[in-house]
């Protein structure tokens, strides 16, 4: 299967059509509130650490609540545990908006919501994963994991877009209530959705021992434990500078809200590019060398960024940073996706989520830091160059990623 064909076979599946028709449009509102709060967040205090912080609040409840929910993932109805946590998001938006309708906003109460809307991304993250595979059949999981996250990315070019002109005419808080608004569609959506029951419903272990089968399923196939690893540190050192872009565009190139929704949008292209390149191949050989490959490329794009303060060299760079890095993330999940059994699925994406998305919490905190006081290239150059040590020390198993991903798929689903 290759080129568009694996494209209209994944849209052949009516759940997965529904599914995605519906969502795209409630990721196009999450665009635009994450925006809008980074926005505001530098408009309140000018401070590269607070835009460092409010993004760490966003990602950093992937690492403690993303693997427990991954367990219940694989317990429960992945369906309804996704209307909960989206029920949840909406919920949130709407009392963000309010608050900023009433000009009570702090950068403080930003940070709470942030982390609210985290913790809700979070316990989202695992069961959005893992249902996937459960919209499609077996031989179209490649296309269809590979398309959800170009999807992601469509929406971080469309909402990012359309965020720099609702704040520019209306101010950050229609931005937050469209958000709010979005949700209604994909929650309608589930209702005209058929799940097949999980096969595994192991009510009697516990949460603990869920967590530590998952830990020892990566531990035991080295090939996984690698792209694991690989993955982490590259969320950790390359991914937050697409977090800290308020930064860039208020302190190197003094601009407002559009320049930013500019920039995110030339991030957004060179993802929905780069995802795009790997749903259109429809099969799991020549991943890992993509993945490889790809990874190199943005840790010398990010030093390049970091380093410019030449505006149009700028774009360029960030769109070459949206390419390879979503080309490599969606290359290596897809593999993940494609090579693990759906009785642990649940677990192991969520300690996939917690591991390569959590990180980036971790590290835009650390970068935001040291910028404070050194500065925005030097703590993303040394980010980049431990990353770049990383990267040539596991460049040594691809033989054995190879063997293990682009072999036949594992997976065995309920259809």
């Amino acid at each position: 299967m290759s080129n568009l064909a694996a494209l209209r076979s994944v849209f052949g599946n009516r759940n997965f059509a529904i599914y995605v028709s519906a969502n795209s449009i409630s990721l196009i509102g999450f665009w635009m509130q994450r925006l809008a709060i980074s926005w505001l967040t530098w408009e309140l205090t000018e401070s590269e650490f607070w835009v460092g912080a409010v993004a760490f609040a966003e990602l950093a409840p992937l690492l403690l609540v993303s693997p427990i929910v991954g367990v219940w993932a694989d317990r429960f109805d992945r369906k309804l545990l996704t209307i909960l946590t989206q029920s949840g998001m909406m919920l949130q938006a709407f009392a963000l908006y309010v608050l900023i309708i009433l000009d009570v906003v702090t950068v403080e109460l930003l940070f709470f919501f942030a982390l609210l809307d985290g913790i809700l991304q979070a316990a989202h993250q695992p069961i959005r994963l893992s249902i996937v595979p459960n919209l499609v059949a077996r031989k179209d999981i490649v296309s269809a994991s590979s398309f959800t996250a170009v999807l992601f990315n469509v929406a971080r070019l469309v909402g990012p877009a359309l965020a720099g002109i609702v704040i520019s005419l209306f101010g950050t808080a229609l931005a937050v209530l469209i958000n709010a608004i979005t949700f209604i569609p994909i929650l309608l959506a589930w209702s005209f959705i058929r799940l097949p029951a999980n096969k595994t419903n192991e009510m009697s272990t516990s949460i603990s021992r869920g967590i530590s089968e998952g830990v020892t399923y990566i531990r035991d196939i080295p090939a996984l434990g690698s792209i694991f690893v690989l993955q982490t540190v590259m969320a950790c050192g390359v991914r937050p500078v697409t977090l800290m872009l308020a930064a860039f565009i208020g302190a190197v190139y003094q601009g407002g809200a559009d320049d930013l929704a500019l920039y995110t949008a030339v991030l957004g292209f060179g993802a929905v590019a780069g995802g795009m390149y790997i749903t259109l191949r429809g099969r799991a050989q020549g991943l890992v060398s993509s993945m490889l490959l790809n990874a190199l490329l943005s840790i010398f794009a990010l030093i390049m960024f970091a380093w410019t303060q030449s505006y149009t060299l700028g774009l360029l760079l960030i769109f070459i940073v949206g390419w390879s890095v979503t080309l490599s993330a969606v290359a290596s999940q897809t593999m993940v996706q494609n090579s693990i059994h759906d009785k642990v699925r649940g677990r192991v994406l969520a300690l996939w989520a917690a591991m390569t998305r959590g990180a980036t919490a971790i590290g835009v905190l650390i970068i935001g830091v040291f910028a404070d006081f050194f500065g925005l290239f030097w703590p993303n150059l040394v980010a980049a160059l431990i990353c770049l040590a990383v990267l040539i020390w596991y460049w040594r198993y691809r033989q054995q990623m190879q063997e293990y991903f682009e072999a036949e798929p594992l997976t065995e689903l309920s259809e």
